[in-house]
């Protein structure tokens, strides 16, 4: 608990956090206005799905860069290195700080879109269940991008290098990977379609795209051909169980691995 509140009060009066919620808040206010002209029977699942596109590019930005910084406060502090020479392991350090960023950086988050939410209600045609599978969408996304911002932290040793790999990692994983997938798509067929597909569906961001547009109705598993049974063969809940699973175990094992590295090092 005291490390919630340390971090709580750290995110607080830092401008960054403010300043990415703004930008989110602002666009998303943007999108319900121009929302307000979509059909009432899917409208609202268009607005959601437009709002998670313009998420996957703001969002793992922030969120890469407010858990890096709150990780390399603690070694720029020489705090960690005071909490590991009296009580901490780098275990257990890595853990309680992964804990306070993802309860904090999350609940900032969520708490955004709920105030945003009575916006949704006064202009467009709201629906509770399609609001809920959105923010679960958003606190998977939320988790993946901390984690890996906490491990991008880990491993930094100047405030450029940490900058400089947060934007790389961004780019990577925003723009490259998809180009990636587009030059190896021509050599996809039927036999070898299942392990592209569990390549695919491993990108959080293929993922939850799929998640959200299955449970709110906008992709349907039934009546498949015989190629998207072999691609999607999974529910789309199952990819999103295994990417949130598998990710932050990574990410939190690789930060563990270089907290020890960097501490025996100084």
């Amino acid at each position: 608990m005291p490390y919630i509140w340390k971090e709580w009060l750290e995110q607080v009066r830092s401008k960054g956090l403010w300043f990415g919620l703004a930008m989110l808040m602002l666009t998303s206010l943007f999108l319900v206005a121009e929302a307000r002209s979509f059909p009432e029977d899917m409208g609202f699942e268009v607005f959601l799905m437009s709002l998670f596109d313009m998420n996957m590019y703001l969002i793992p930005l922030f969120a890469m860069f407010l858990s890096s910084f709150s990780v390399f406060q603690e070694k720029e502090l020489k705090t960690n290195m005071i909490l590991l020479t009296k009580k901490e392991s780098s275990l257990t350090f890595i853990f309680r700080k992964t804990i306070s960023i993802q309860f904090t950086i999350i609940a900032a988050f969520v708490g955004a879109y709920l105030i945003l939410a009575f916006f949704m209600i006064g202009f467009l045609h709201f629906k509770i269940i399609s609001y809920l599978h959105f923010i679960v969408g958003l606190i998977v996304f939320l988790i993946i991008f901390n984690q890996i911002g906490i491990f991008l932290g880990t491993i930094s040793r100047t405030k450029m290098q940490l900058i400089s790999i947060n934007i790389l990692t961004w780019f990577f994983v925003v723009f490259l990977i998809d180009l990636i997938f587009l030059y190896v798509l021509p050599a996809i067929n039927f036999d070898n379609l299942r392990i592209f597909s569990w390549i695919y569906f491993l990108d959080p961001m293929h993922t939850l795209r799929l998640y959200l547009e299955v449970h709110l109705g906008m992709f349907s598993l039934s009546h498949m051909s015989r190629l998207m049974e072999q691609f999607v063969f999974m529910d789309p809940w199952i990819f999103l169980i295994i990417n949130v699973l598998l990710w932050p175990l990574i990410f939190f094992g690789l930060s563990v691995l270089f907290e020890k590295r960097g501490g025996s090092h100084d």
